[in-house]
């Protein structure tokens, strides 16, 4: 089984670079990331699909602005003549990327930051789930919650479903380990180390050959 490789990486870039890599993407993604109503937003959508051509790119051999990409019927982004799997997420100034040979997956990466962590659990997470995170000392809520949310928002996106169904997959955490059942088995589920103040995980159907997670310098100019 071939090995996983999950790439982290800052989102942040100067101008002058930003608008070298635009010119790899495609126009639609040049159009979504102008139609953000923060230009921030904007700035880091464009760096995270660069960085993302960037790598597949390396793993293919052929020039970013080559790639060309298709939606499954779920909505899920796929390359187009290719069989690389491969799945992005970016929360506030990082980006996520997991890719793999052979194995769909889906990872997410979320920016730890103060919210409704219990309204949101009565809406998306199970009966178990929110008596865990009711138990977590106040503290370490805010932690614990983003810990969750990455789980089970990685399942999602490597089973290619909507929020709707953000109740479906049944995170266990104790300590550093976490295991997920989704759709009546296991899945493998793998948290992330990145930066402080960020939670991240990655989910496959099952578990692949190895799995190297490595921090990414910004890709080249154009």
């Amino acid at each position: 089984m071939a090995e996983l490789t999950v790439y982290w990486f800052e989102l942040k870039a100067p101008a002058a670079q930003r608008a070298a890599w635009r010119v790899w993407l495609s126009a639609e993604e040049r159009a979504r990331a102008d139609r953000y109503l923060n230009p921030a937003h904007g700035e880091r959508y464009l760096t995270a699909h660069a960085q993302l051509r960037w790598i597949l790119a390396q793993r293919l051999g052929c020039l970013p602005g080559s790639l060309r990409f298709e939606r499954e019927s779920s909505g899920k982004p796929r390359l187009a003549g290719h069989n690389l799997h491969f799945n992005l997420s970016h929360s506030g100034t990082l980006g996520l990327l997991g890719v793999h040979s052979s194995l769909a997956l889906g990872v997410d990466i979320e920016a730890e930051r103060p919210r409704n962590f219990l309204g949101l659990a009565q809406r998306y997470f199970s009966a178990s789930e929110q008596a865990w995170l009711a138990a977590q000392p106040e503290s370490a809520r805010e932690h614990a919650f983003a810990r969750l949310w990455t789980c089970k928002e990685a399942w999602m996106k490597a089973d290619g479903r909507g929020l709707a169904v953000l109740r479906q997959p049944e995170a266990e955490l104790e300590g550093t380990a976490a295991q997920l059942r989704a759709l009546g088995r296991a899945w493998w589920v793998c948290e992330l180390e990145t930066a402080p103040g960020y939670a991240a995980a990655v989910v496959l159907a099952e578990a692949p050959g190895g799995i190297t997670v490595t921090p990414l310098p910004p890709p080249p100019l154009a």
